[in-house]
């Protein structure tokens, strides 16, 4: 892709800061924003000279790059490096490897499982560390910049593979190996996964032990709780108290939510803890995209002992007849009917379901003729490790009252998918995050506020040097945008319809996103 000097006349600069807006250009070279002024300045002139291409904004603003702060696409961007689902959105940064599930390290411990569960994107890991990892995606020149977070599953599987173990003494020491050399090639910083196998095995003085290493490195330490729901204090307090021990300046608490109606009084207690901890000192910060409908893989309401296997061992458990006689029984004794509506099939290989995506699982299994839970149990049985579901169970006021708080970041929770399902299905969120979280919070604070969530403080939460601001020396990562008409079309039923609103996206300096084109 070519270089030139740019400049974008005629907008509403509004620069990262939380500072009002104004009237002014912004002068681009080499990737950077070089200079940034006000109409009228004398300035104005000479840099527009020497301009090789003008931009005019057409009154529109133009602001930095929005970042997501917790994205899933560290393969998605191999196999679709165009991102449209999110650039689409004005994100022009991502941070992946989130809930403890990142692509490397590799090692035969974990190598097929990781590509068991990658196999519908077409990419094979052929690669074992992050460093190699690290050089194919540059290779493939992905449109929206990456920033990448060790998962502490997928490093705990390379040391000691997926079973429910104590990884020992050795496994920790070959852990800290591993994520030092890591940290040394750019990670920043890990993240955990404490509701998934093998995280969930993991006890409190162990991560607290590898992620030292972290410490040493001024690596963020994000985690997906091990409980969102009946033990969420207790999860959020553990989470504190491993950064507390492992010497991690910053923590932060991925899609935070309250799960279930039993749990949403809990919201008190927890903003409390949280500002407990930020006023001791620890940078406690959170993210949560503006949905109420979580989504994840459909084999979390797995009771035990499923409970503690991974996909690729449920899939091949449940090859026995038997066994499937065996789940469907506790699966109507764990549950009541109430929950199969509450429960929406979002994506799935098998073809027999293809017209049922979006539906609610009560639903497709009236249209089968048959029990929610033989549905439930086909899919798993079938199609564990592709088969994904929405889950109702979270409260609109504390969905407002989290998104509200100064320290929580917008993330999509998914991965960059293209427009056309060729790679898979994704929650509305990969698409609609961002517009839905600007809807959320502008009757509550300026549009300068909350610009500022998602570029300089996403920024300085993930300590992204040189991102997120528009000022001179800083990345030329920017959207030229409506807020007036950034809006959300995305649903369960259409997950990739684009956003409306943003005209155009620099990445770097470069034209990526034009009017719902992506510029390769």
């Amino acid at each position: 892709m070519q270089d030139y000097t740019l400049y974008i006349e005629n907008a509403r600069i509004i620069d990262g800061s939380g500072a009002p807006e104004f009237n002014g250009w912004v002068y681009l070279e080499d990737g950077l924003i070089k200079a940034v002024g006000r109409d009228g300045n004398d300035d104005s002139k000479s840099y527009k000279s020497i301009a090789e291409k003008i931009i005019d904004a057409e009154g529109a603003v133009l602001a930095p790059g929005f970042i997501d702060v917790h994205s899933h696409s560290d393969v998605s961007l191999l196999a679709a490096p165009d991102s449209i689902g999110k650039i689409s959105q004005g994100v022009t940064t991502e941070i992946t490897g989130n809930c403890g599930l990142s692509v490397f390290p590799v090692t035969d411990l974990n190598r097929d499982h990781l590509n068991e569960l990658y196999a519908s994107y077409g990419v094979s890991l052929d690669w074992n560390t992050y460093a190699e990892y690290k050089e194919i995606v540059s290779q493939l020149n992905p449109v929206c910049n990456i920033v990448s977070l060790c998962g502490y599953n997928t490093l705990r599987a390379a040391v000691g593979g997926y079973e429910k173990q104590d990884i020992g003494t050795n496994g920790i020491n070959q852990m800290k190996d591993i994520l030092y050399e890591s940290l040394r090639c750019g990670v920043a910083g890990v993240s955990t996964g404490l509701l998934y196998v093998p995280g969930k095995f993991a006890s409190t003085e162990e991560i607290a032990s590898v992620l030292s290493i972290a410490g040493e490195f001024d690596g963020i330490y994000t985690t997906h709780l091990r409980s969102e729901g009946e033990r969420l204090v207790e999860s959020v307090n553990e989470a504190v108290d491993i950064a507390r021990k492992a010497g991690i300046r910053r923590l932060h608490i991925s899609h935070l939510k309250t799960a279930g109606a039993a749990n949403w009084h809990k919201i008190d207690e927890v903003m409390k803890m949280i500002s407990q901890a930020r006023a001791s000192g620890l940078q406690v910060t959170a993210d949560r995209y503006p949905y109420i409908e979580s989504m994840t893989s459909l084999s979390v309401i797995l009771p035990a002992p499923y409970d503690d296997m991974d996909d690729v061992t449920i899939m091949s458990r449940l090859a026995s007849r038997e066994e499937r006689e065996v789940l469907r029984e506790l699966l109507k004794s764990t549950y009541q009917v109430e929950r199969w509506r509450t429960i929406r099939l979002v994506a799935t290989r098998l073809p027999d379901y293809s017209d049922k995506l979006g539906c609610i699982i009560e639903d497709i299994a009236k249209d089968k003729n048959c029990n929610p839970v033989d549905v439930v149990c086909d899919l798993i049985t079938r199609d564990s490790v592709n088969v994904m579901a929405a889950f109702a169970g979270m409260n609109a006021e504390n969905l407002s009252t989290i998104i509200g708080n100064d320290y929580t970041a917008c993330g999509t929770d998914e991965s960059s998918r293209p427009a056309n399902y060729s790679i898979g299905r994704s929650h509305p969120r990969g698409f609609g995050s961002f517009p839905e979280f600007f809807k959320l919070l502008k009757n509550h604070m300026p549009l300068e506020q909350i610009i500022q969530r998602v570029t300089s403080f996403s920024a300085a939460v993930f300590n992204l040097q040189g991102r997120g601001m528009i000022a001179p020396g800083y990345a030329a990562d920017l959207v030229i945008f409506e807020p007036e008409n950034f809006k959300a079309n995305a649903t369960f039923a259409e997950p990739h319809r684009i956003a409306s609103g943003v005209h155009k996206v620099f990445v770097n300096g470069q034209l990526r996103y034009n009017f719902g084109r992506v510029i390769r």
